[in-house]
């Protein structure tokens, strides 16, 4: 479960930091990849910011579990963490607003 963890806290961080720079990408929707969401500048940032966001929070979990103790955290800090979550959450659907939803660049119309 460590690696696991590591492993997703890296790819947040990566994940994170190329999206700072504010790169276009289209994300297909679930269901029907020939429409979805075209994120570009603010709309990536934002999603760049959530993800270094979760990362940072992932990191102060496994903090506190590395620990040992085994008692719970104090209820300040899982106020600061639920606050933390929802505001990446915020993040995440700011910048799905802000993205333009649309058809696929990439999708061809049978004919």
């Amino acid at each position: 479960m460590r690696s696991f963890l590591a492993s997703v806290i890296v790819l947040c961080l990566l994940g994170g930091a190329w999206l700072l720079g504010g790169p276009e990408f289209f994300m297909p929707a679930r269901y029907d990849p020939s429409h979805g969401v075209h994120f570009s500048g603010l709309s990536s940032r934002l999603l760049g910011a959530a993800l270094l966001l979760l990362a940072a929070l992932g990191l102060g979990v496994a903090r506190h579990a590395g620990r040992g103790s085994g008692k719970p955290p104090s209820p300040a800090w899982q106020w600061r963490y639920f606050l933390l979550l929802l505001a990446s959450l915020v993040l995440i659907g700011t910048a799905f607003h802000a993205g333009e939803p649309g058809p696929s660049p990439h999708h061809r119309s049978p004919q």
